[in-house]
């Protein structure tokens, strides 16, 4: 995540595999309550349904996906 992080950030190619986006979100999601207790995670940042990996992920985790570093959205 730190190098989506650090992409994001810099303006440069934030894309994330999605295939390890999809594996990673699946592993970590039935241990959503220990995650979040651990206090490394913020809350879930919702993202639609039909969302892809990365932006599941990045949500999950607590990063906005829609993020920048100038604060425009890039919808």
């Amino acid at each position: 995540m730190h190098t989506w992080d650090l992409a994001r950030a810099t303006g440069q190619d934030d894309r994330l595999d999605p295939d390890f986006c999809r594996r990673l979100l699946s592993g970590m999601e039935p241990l959503e309550q220990i995650i979040r207790s651990s206090g490394q995670y913020g809350a879930r940042v919702e993202v639609p349904g039909d969302a892809d990996p990365q932006t599941g992920l990045l949500g999950f985790i607590g990063r906005d996906p829609l993020w920048t570093a100038n604060g425009a959205s890039r919808l």
